[in-house]
Formats: C-alpha cells, structure tokens, sequence
C-alpha cells in the first residue's frame, strides 16, 4: 500500500464514520450515546489521518502551490478544533436533546466531507506526481519480521500465530476483520493502533 492509497483508504474510512454519525442523527436523542462514542472515535482517527497527511505535504512542500498549502494547513487546524468543540458539547449537553449539538455536528460533517473531496481532486494527484518523479518510496507495509500498522490481521495471524489469542482477547474477529490493517481495527475496538500493536509484540516476544 503507498502512501496516496493509504490516505484514501483512511478517507473511506471516515466517510463511513459520518453516515453512521449522520443515520443516527436522524433517530434522534435515543441515539445519543452512539453519537457521543463514534465522535470520540473520529476524532482520534482525524488526528491520525492528519499525522500522515501532513508528513507526507512536508515532503512534497516544494512543489505545492502555497496558496493550497496555507488553505489546507488551516482546515487541518480546523477541523480537530471542530471536534473538540462537539465532544464538549456532549459532556455540557443536559437531558440529551442533541439541540446544540445537531447544528455543529451537521456542519463538521459537511464540512469534512468538501475537504476529503477536495484533496482528493487536487491535492492527492498533485503528490502522487511529485512521489513519482522523485522516485521515492514511503508508508508500505514494513519488513516481515516486524508488525507495522498497515499490515492485515490475516498476515500477523499468519506470521505470527501466537498471536491470535490477542486478536481473540480484544473480541476481534479474524475471519470477519482479517483483510483489515491493524489500525483500521484498532480504531473499530476503541484502541490506539500503538497499542494494539504492543500487545501483539509482547505476545510475539
């Protein structure tokens, strides 16, 4: 996996995020328990997703335009902000009526969905061309003999079979979630995929 598929991928990911957070938004307060846990998920997946963004904007820095570049800095400032401001709304909000938080919620959505759109179109095509004229290559999947977060349940499982009492342990499911990387279900299970990936370490050691 290459670093633009990485990103998409992580794109994909979070648009699934915000149509479960906008179906249950039109359920309405009952579901405001499953609201406050996916935002709070999303938020660390934002920040993950931007820590690999920007570090790969930093290489190419030279060949962005920087009117581009400061606009999407300040969206990528923006949005975790945005986020912050909804999971505190959800610590403030009393009786769980979701009336603060549906307008702020439906517009960070919104608004994170023209920004994923947008870098696709412009800013994704703009790397990859600048990725392959320097020839350089970043984020695969790491030498076999060390567990990386983009690598598959199936291929740790597989290499390292001591491990899936760890997958077992964290309920995750190897036969459902085995085509996944192993930050995509770390996200799903409510954990950092460094953390995660420590336990199969230690199992492995």
């Amino acid at each position: 996996m290459n670093a633009i598929e990485r990103l998409k991928r992580d794109h994909a990911i979070l648009r699934s995020k915000l149509d479960v957070l906008e179906s249950a938004l039109r359920m309405g307060p009952e579901t405001w328990f499953v609201l406050r846990e996916v935002c709070f998920t999303l938020s660390k997946q934002i920040r993950d997703h931007l820590r690999r963004e920007e570090a790969l904007i930093a290489a190419c820095r030279k060949v962005l335009d920087p009117t581009a570049l400061a606009h999407i800095q300040l969206e990528h400032k923006d949005e975790p902000q945005h986020l912050r401001t909804i999971n505190r709304l959800f610590v403030q909000e009393q009786g769980h009526t979701l009336d603060q938080i549906r307008p702020v919620l439906t517009g960070m959505i919104d608004g994170l969905r023209h920004h994923m759109a947008e870098e696709e179109a412009t800013l994704f095509p703009t790397i990859e061309r600048a990725l392959q004229s320097k020839d350089v290559e970043v984020i695969t999947t790491g030498a076999p003999s060390r567990l990386h977060e983009t690598m598959t349940v199936n291929r740790v499982v597989q290499e390292h079979p001591q491990t899936k009492r760890t997958f077992e342990r964290f309920f995750i499911n190897i036969p459902l979630e085995g085509c996944n990387c192993l930050d995509e279900v770390a996200w799903r299970h409510g954990m950092e995929s460094h953390e995660l990936i420590g336990e199969l370490e230690a199992a492995i050691a």
